[in-house]
This record gives structure tokens, C-alpha cells and sequence, in this order.
């Protein structure tokens, strides 16, 4: 790795970056609430094994004195920050020139002002994975290629086993990897430093297949497949015209969904960025290829680079149109769109040497980004607070029919929004699928508040229709209220949202 002794200029910049980075995810320590995963977590103690994420399951486990899951929170999140700036102190090392500290903590700010990272960081618990799933990715870069064959083996070694811990810690962050090889390489062109950058390039590319393999190959282990079932057996695309088809299919839904789901504020500023980047990178070319001391493979490069800003947009998703059953978009994967965030940040660093123009231009980017954050956490609690008496008044009216231990609740419908929900997605539309009334969670909030059945008798009938059709004017009436009404089904109870 390369030698990090820390300056002055150094120190002000982790601190000035660990603090703005606080800043960014406290509303979401503010409204500590629970949010679907989370209930069951707490409720059950799943951990995130099942998901083939073993590294952030075996942290918590350790943060919680326990092999089962319990409630740490809001200590996951607190513990993102200094892994973020760790990496954002990484970054600045590695692609950032600017001597102001001050300006440079913004810029590095970049891959952290993924708005769909902050639709992750509503849950509790998840944060530690998705900052190791990032931050890993950046350290092979770091690493400092050796001369010689024993040394390059330990290299390699250490960048497959980075991005493997990253795959162990979230798998959707794998395309922030190539999106950041990208990013060294114009960043190469840039500083005139030609020499071997195909190459380098290539090996980013051969790192990232080994790690792979070799993740893959792990989850086949018999006990590792035990226990991380969905991940082991979930399946890519074949290769066959049908596939590519579909790979296709798949990829036109997902940048549709990412142009569909940012406000117009948003898509005004990433596009300003990108047509900055876009010109910068043409500069770049412009300026190198009549140069006479380049070689082929280095013109080569300058034709890549022109299309740097197309290339890392694709790496954000493009990873996920490779899997089987990804016709459904769920845009809080996005984790690589981090990538593309960081770039935008890093070209103006690169492109404005004035910086007084370079913070008339970062400083409205990083307020924009930290209005979305805040406007986000306090959405999770406003919708919390909203849907909380509700539940409580719908346990108590469980409760009051005093259930035995047999007793099932049947229950279909969603729970409904507040009307600010329904403002805001007006202008957020990616907050649309921020399901605080999924039927899935709704199961674990009840429980979560003191409902007397127990835990495994819930069931949602429109996913798990019963076998008898149910005529609802029959059944007596328990209470009938705006929101819903609980009937007496037999010995058992149905709900039933409006």
C-alpha cells in the first residue's frame, strides 16, 4: 500500500470529512426507526447469512454479544462514518490535487452521495455492509504494483481478497470496482502517465473475474451453501440469443427506472456534471492524440476515455442485468451508482483550477445532496410515527379477544400513507417503493408491539390465498375503523385494509 504519513492538511481533512459525513446520515440517526428487515432481525435474529453477506453478520454478531441478531442500532450507522472516511481519505490520495482540505472533503464526498445509497441507509442495521462493500473496493488501488513474481502474487492475493470481503459484505456494490478502474484510467491520461495503462486496466478486469470465481466457488462449499441459500443458488443468464434478449430487457428497465426515479433537481445537477465530465474528457483527447511520444495502445486508451462517463453510468446496474429474475428493478441496490457520483465529483477537481468557481460549483452539488438525505430520514419517521398508532390500536384490539397460541391472523391489503408520503413522491419518485407498509413487514411490526399470537401465525392472503373463499358480510365485526377493519374469522382473525 502506498505510504499514508498523515500532514496537518491530512488530519483537517479526515476530521472535516468524518464530521460532514455525520451530517449526512443524522437524520437517519435521529429517527432511529426500525424499517422492514430490521423487525425481523430484531424479532427473530436473522442475520444477513442467507444473503451470502457473511462479513457484516459476523461484526454485528460480535457488536451484540451473540450469534443471533439483536437491536445495535443506531451503533451500525455510527460506525459507517469512519469507514467512509476512510475511504474518502483514500480517494483523496489517490485522484485528488486540489491543497484545500476543505474543498477536497467535498469533492471526496462524491461516492457517498449516491441517493440511492441513502435509501439503504433507512435500515438500521445494514450500514456496516454497505460501507465495507464500497470501501473495499478502493483499496486494491491503493496497492502499489510490485516488480517482482513472488511480491505480484501477494498483490493480486490482496486485491481478490478485498473485493471478496466487498462481494461477503454486499454484492451489488461489485460494479463500483470497474467504475472506479475507469476513473484510474482517465485519471492516468490526465497526469500524461501512459505508461502501462492498458495494461493496469486489464488487470483491474482479471482481479475482479479471480475474486468472483473465487466467491462463487466459496458459496458452493457445503457449509457455506447451508447457510447462504438464496446467494448460492441464485442464477445469471445463460448464453444464448434468448439471454441476450433479455440482458437487454433488463438493462433498458433499469435506466428507466434510475431517469424515472430522480427529481428534477437531481437530474438538472447530474446532468450539468456530466456534460462536464463529458467535455473534459474529450479535452483530454483532443490534447493527447496528435501527441508523437504516445503509443498505439495508449490512442487506444484516449478513444476508451472519450466514452468514461457512458461506460460508468453502465457499470452502476449493468451487473445486476446479468441475473436471472432481475425484470423487477429495485432501485436501493444501486450501491454502484456510487461510481458515477464520485466521478462527476472528481472531474471539476480536475477540469477547474480556480477554486472559487469550483465551490460556486460543489458547494450548491453537496447542499442538494444533503437536503435529499435529510428529506429521506425524516420521510422513514414521519410515515413511522404516522403508521404506529395504528398498529398499536389494531394489537390491542388483538389482544382483547384474548388469542390462544392457535390463533391466526389472516390479514390482506397495505398499510396506508400518510399524506405527506404522498407529497413528497411527487417530487421524489424514488421514494415511491420506500415500502414502510410492505404486507411482509407489517407481520414482524405486530409481534414488534406486543400482539399476543404467536410469531408464525401471520399470513398474508393475498400472497398465501386460502383454500376456502371467504364471504366478509358474514363475519362479525370487531372493529371497523377509517383504515381497516378485524373481523372474528371462526376461532381465528382477518384484517383488512381499505
Amino acid at each position: 500500500m502506498q505510504e499514508f504519513k498523515l500532514t496537518k492538511e491530512d488530519k483537517i481533512f479526515i476530521l472535516l470529512f468524518a464530521g460532514l459525513t455525520l451530517l449526512y446520515v443524522l437524520p437517519m440517526l435521529i429517527s432511529n426507526c426500525p424499517y422492514n428487515d430490521d423487525f425481523s432481525r430484531i424479532l427473530k435474529g436473522n442475520s444477513w447469512d442467507d444473503d451470502g453477506r457473511l462479513l457484516p453478520s459476523i461484526i454485528v454478531r460480535f457488536l451484540v454479544h451473540s450469534t443471533s441478531i439483536f437491536d445495535p442500532a443506531p451503533l451500525p450507522l455510527l460506525l459507517s462514518v469512519p469507514i467512509f472516511t476512510f475511504g474518502g481519505f483514500m480517494i483523496k490520495r489517490l485522484f485528488i490535487d486540489v491543497d484545500s482540505p476543505y474543498i477536497s472533503a467535498i469533492i471526496a464526498l462524491g461516492f457517498v452521495f449516491n441517493p440511492y445509497l441513502v435509501r439503504l441507509f433507512v435500515y438500521q442495521l445494514d450500514s456496516i455492509g454497505l460501507a465495507l462493500s464500497l470501501v473495499l473496493l478502493i483499496i486494491p488501488f491503493t496497492l502499489a504494483v510490485p516488480e517482482s513474481g513472488k511480491k505480484k502474487i501477494s498483490y493480486y492475493a490482496k486485491c481478490i481478497l478485498c473485493i471478496f470481503l466487498s462481494m461477503n459484505s454486499y454484492q451489488a456494490s461489485l460494479g463500483f470496482f470497474m467504475s472506479l478502474a475507469v476513473i484510474e484510467l482517465v485519471h492516468s491520461v490526465y497526469k500524461n502517465q501512459f505508461t502501462g495503462i492498458f495494461k493496469t486496466l486489464l488487470n483491474r478486469v482479471i482481479q475482479l473475474v479471480l475474486a468472483f470465481a473465487a466467491y462463487k466457488l466459496f458459496l458452493k462449499l457445503f457449509f457455506i451453501a447451508n447457510i447462504a441459500r438464496r446467494a448460492a443458488n441464485a442464477k445469471t443468464l445463460n448464453f444464448s440469443s434468448d439471454s441476450v434478449s433479455v440482458f437487454f430487457d433488463n438493462c433498458l428497465r433499469m435506466v428507466t427506472a434510475i431517469f424515472d426515479s430522480l427529481s428534477q433537481q437531481q437530474t438538472i445537477i447530474l446532468a450539468l456534471l456530466l456534460v462536464i465530465s463529458i467535455l473534459f474528457v474529450v479535452h483530454l483527447y483532443k490534447k493527447n492524440i496528435t501527441a508523437a511520444n504516445i503509443s498505439a495502445g495508449s490512442k487506444t486508451a484516449l478513444l476508451f476515455i472519450v466514452l468514461a462517463p457512458l461506460i460508468i453510468f453502465v457499470f452502476s446496474f449493468v451487473h445486476m442485468a446479468f441475473l436471472k429474475g432481475s425484470s423487477r428493478v429495485i432501485l436501493q441496490v444501486l450501491t454502484s451508482f456510487s461510481g458515477l457520483t464520485a466521478f462527476l465529483m472528481l472531474v471539476p477537481s480536475w477540469a477547474i483550477k480556480n477554486k472559487k468557481i469550483l465551490c460556486w460549483l460543489i458547494v450548491p452539488v453537496m447542499l442538494s445532496a444533503y437536503g435529499f438525505s435529510y428529506i429521506s430520514g425524516n420521510l422513514v419517521k414521519i410515515e413511522y410515527d404516522f403508521q404506529q398508532p395504528m398498529i398499536s390500536s389494531i394489537v390491542s384490539e388483538i389482544n382483547d379477544t384474548l388469542p390462544d397460541n392457535r390463533t391466526r391472523l389472516y390479514y390482506s391489503g397495505y398499510l396506508p400513507r400518510s399524506n405527506y408520503f404522498k407529497r413528497i413522491i411527487k417530487i421524489f419518485p424514488i421514494m415511491s417503493n420506500l415500502d414502510t407498509n410492505n404486507p411482509w413487514g407489517f407481520k414482524y411490526r405486530l409481534p414488534y408491539l406486543g400482539c399476543a399470537l404467536a410469531k408464525e401465525n401471520y399470513q398474508d392472503i393475498e400472497q398465501e390465498p386460502l383454500k376456502a373463499k371467504i364471504d366478509i358480510t358474514t363475519l362479525p365485526i370487531i372493529n371497523d375503523s377509517y383504515y381497516y377493519t378485524l373481523y372474528k374469522y371462526n376461532s381465528d382473525l382477518l384484517l383488512k385494509f381499505k
